[in-house]
């Protein structure tokens, strides 16, 4: 009871947390606007950069050159409005809300209290959330650490703590009650802006659901995808509203997916969130995701470079199959890559792998039946004895030409490359070297192969 109590003190707070950071959208006046400013401690820096922003990414937007600190940015037009952050790099930057009004910034932005912001009603309402946040934040903290004390008292049971927090959860919950009209109050008293959407997405809904936690637009409206928005509620979602079991996080995941706008900012957002929380849980699944989020994104940055920097593993299906170069039973050099510009079969077998041979008639048949359509087979064994893989290459009919080992057994580095813990073992790999499928047997092998062969 005593986690459980904290865990959600914690997920009201992150609630009120993740909308201050930011969010885009799209301002429908076109008048021209200025912002202009002095930022200190530039040092060698000669540009002050203004960034939009994506999740939690940073995308360069524009720049201005500055003269000991002063800059000037002058728009014809209105900007997408929303968050923004602004400084002399990424990480010596301040967020403000560009919101087609002209704005004044002073300050270093090394130091967040220096920093002023003026001719905003925007920045001056996100200014008086920021501080309800903080000061409520305080008031959790202190709580928190109440309740850290007593429980170190000598002598405290679960029992007598639990009737000794219920003051510090009445007057918690009292605080959590004041702040929340407080915000109420914001958001009725500035109609129109964009922070009140900000506010608005923060404050805590009751009976919501796995369903119903996103709104559709949410999932859907650009405005929502430009910040920490999406991200921060979802890692309130994923630490505190689900069971920690990484195949509920997957089918929420997928779920989450499912229900964004295709091709849409907010459905980027979840891929950039997840892939690098999943990547800590199940590889293979998060390099799919990596790879369905480059498929569906192929023109971003982002998507490439968060693929990239996955840890290797097995080529998942719509990836190009990493090449092989191993000896044949002759000793001559074979490259995987040769047989582009036909389906090819990619079988890590052995002689000595009973359920490979058992498959291998299949295999035969497959061949014999689709050879002559631009279908092969490429098989890797992993053998130690050559006399034995010839053995079994010669016994159950494996007529094909592509049969290549250099008898290492496990320690082949192309079963490293692929994953391989346990054979057989298959990738069916399409025309320009893409795989399409994984570890097909019987007449599933058939039923793709028919498919593949009959495209033009």
């Amino acid at each position: 009871m005593r986690m459980n109590y904290w865990y959600w003190v914690q997920r009201f707070l992150l609630s009120f947390t993740f909308g201050v950071i930011a969010f885009s959208a799209t301002c429908s006046t076109s008048k021209g606007f200025i912002i202009k400013g002095k930022l200190s401690e530039y040092g060698a820096q000669s540009k002050v950069y203004l960034y939009k922003m994506l999740g939690y990414e940073l995308l360069s937007f524009d720049s201005t050159l500055h003269k000991l600190g002063v800059f000037e940015f002058k728009y014809a037009a209105a900007l997408p409005r929303g968050f923004y952050k602004i400084g002399f790099s990424k990480e010596n930057s301040i967020t403000i809300i560009v919101s087609n009004e002209n704005i004044s910034i002073t300050g270093n932005p090394a130091i967040e209290k220096s920093i002023m912001v003026v001719g905003s009603k925007e920045n001056d309402v996100y200014a008086a959330y920021r501080k309800y946040n903080e000061a409520q934040q305080k008031n959790t903290e202190a709580a928190q650490q109440e309740a850290n004390q007593l429980s170190q008292q000598p002598g405290m049971t679960q029992a007598l703590f639990d009737q000794a927090v219920i003051g510090i959860r009445s007057r918690l919950d009292s605080l959590n009650s004041i702040h929340r009209k407080n915000i109420e109050q914001l958001i009725q008293a500035n109609p129109g802006l964009f922070i009140t959407k900000v506010m608005a997405m923060s404050l805590p809904k009751s009976n919501v659901t796995i369903e119903t936690y996103f709104t559709k637009e949410e999932l859907s409206d650009p405005e929502y995808a430009a910040g920490e928005m999406i991200p921060s509620k979802m890692r309130v979602l994923y630490q505190y509203m689900l069971e920690q079991d990484i195949t509920v996080w997957k089918n929420t995941t997928h779920f989450l997916l499912q229900q964004a706008a295709d091709s849409s900012d907010n459905k980027q957002v979840i891929y950039l969130t997840m892939i690098p929380i999943l990547s800590n849980q199940d590889i293979d699944y998060t390099r799919q995701l990596a790879n369905a989020y480059v498929s569906e994104y192929p023109h971003s940055s982002l998507a490439q470079n968060l693929k990239k920097q996955l840890p290797k593993g097995a080529p998942t299906i719509g990836e190009i199959a990493p090449n092989i170069i191993l000896t044949d039973v002759n000793g001559a050099r074979k490259s995987l890559y040769e047989m582009r510009g036909k389906v090819v079969l990619l079988d890590f077998w052995a002689s000595w792998c009973g359920p490979c041979r058992g498959e291998n008639p299949n295999v035969v048949r497959a061949y014999q039946e689709y050879k002559d359509k631009g279908f092969t087979v490429f098989s890797v064994s992993l053998d130690t004895n050559k006399e034995a893989w010839l053995t079994a290459i010669q016994k159950d009919g494996l007529v094909w030409p592509n049969h290549v080992s250099d008898l290492k057994g496990w320690s082949t580095e192309p079963a490293k490359e692929y994953s391989v813990r346990g054979i057989p073992m298959t990738y069916l790999i399409d025309k320009n070297g893409y795989v399409v499928a994984t570890n097909l047997r019987g007449e599933a092998l058939h039923l793709k192969l028919a498919e593949l062969l009959s495209k033009p």
